[in-house]
């Protein structure tokens, strides 16, 4: 029987493999452009549809759409993919993912469980939940991560725990600049591969 832990993760590998295929989807067409099998334009609609579609998809899959209950012990959202369910008393991993979207930086706090489960909280309930669950958890944790163990103390960023003010602002700044950075020179490397490849 599968359980609901297993079908959430399996929906989202596929959704992610998705995602990954149209992001990938310039240079899975450039052998055929190559043999001039279908035209080079074909690659830069795949670059310049796909590439942003597949982006968008990546960091919305696992994104809460709609809170569904939140309590000390669990919080369940809806997602694209379905609905999401992470244990906060079994956190394994807490990590700030960051987004640019008109002008505006949004942040998601990642949140991945014992179980698998990853899920992005966006609203200020699942927020404050999370925030109660670390602050819960004790200084005497074990530290090893090992998720068979009850009492593994989660990997907890330092930015995700200054986007929940358990820690001084100046990691979430550098976060959110290197996180700018990072995707404004992966989109121009992008862009210029699929250019030269369309050119060759």
């Amino acid at each position: 029987m599968v359980t609901i832990p297993a079908a959430a993760r399996r929906r989202a590998r596929w959704a992610t493999a998705f995602a990954g295929l149209l992001i990938a989807s310039p240079f899975v067409v450039w052998p055929f452009t190559a043999a001039d099998l279908v035209p080079r334009g074909v690659m830069l609609v795949c670059a310049f549809a796909g590439g942003p579609i597949g982006l968008l998809l990546v960091s919305e899959i696992s994104q809460e759409t709609q809170l569904i209950s939140c309590s000390m012990s669990a919080v369940t959202a809806r997602t694209l993919t379905g609905e999401r369910t992470v244990d906060l008393r079994r956190l394994a991993r807490v990590q700030l993912r960051i987004s640019f979207s008109y002008g505006r930086v949004y942040h998601t706090l990642m949140v991945r469980d014992a179980h698998g489960v990853s899920l992005g909280l966006t609203s200020e309930r699942s927020r404050r939940a999370l925030k109660r669950a670390i602050a819960r958890i004790p200084a005497h944790s074990n530290t090893s991560g090992r998720s068979g163990s009850s009492d593994a103390r989660p990997n907890v960023s330092a930015a995700a725990r200054a986007s929940l003010e358990l820690a001084p602002h100046g990691s979430l700044t550098r976060h959110t600049i290197f996180g700018f950075l990072f995707l404004a020179v992966g989109i121009a490397l992008y862009v210029s591969a699929v250019l030269l490849l369309a050119t060759s």
